[in-house]
């Protein structure tokens, strides 16, 4: 049973949060790009064939932090994603318990 009460804590957790998973979408998006700009100097520094200065680029500490940050952004931004799913399906099953009681009646 959803109640009242719960439903309305889902429907502000939404509200509240509109704005921190697009900054958080956005921190994904950001640290994906610098990852890879990591990778392309790390790349542009390394010698050798071209197969051996994609190895090494991406075996460089640099690239290596940089997509630690971008994984780390990633967990962040599907966690809320996953909380704002949990909180839009509260308010779905909130929606028909209540139509139901509505036909019912």
């Amino acid at each position: 049973m959803v109640s009242d009460e719960k439903m309305e804590r889902a429907l502000e957790y939404l509200a509240d949060t509109d704005e921190r998973v697009a900054h958080l979408h956005a921190d994904c998006l950001r640290a994906e790009y610098l990852a890879d700009v990591a990778e392309s100097l790390a790349y542009k520094m390394a010698e050798g064939t071209v197969e051996d200065r994609k190895r090494e680029a991406k075996a460089t500490q640099a690239v290596k932090d940089a997509k630690d940050k971008y994984f780390a952004a990633v967990v962040a931004y599907e966690a809320m994603r996953a909380k704002r799913k949990r909180a839009e399906l509260t308010v779905d099953v909130w929606r028909s318990i209540n139509a139901n009681r509505r036909m019912a009646a």
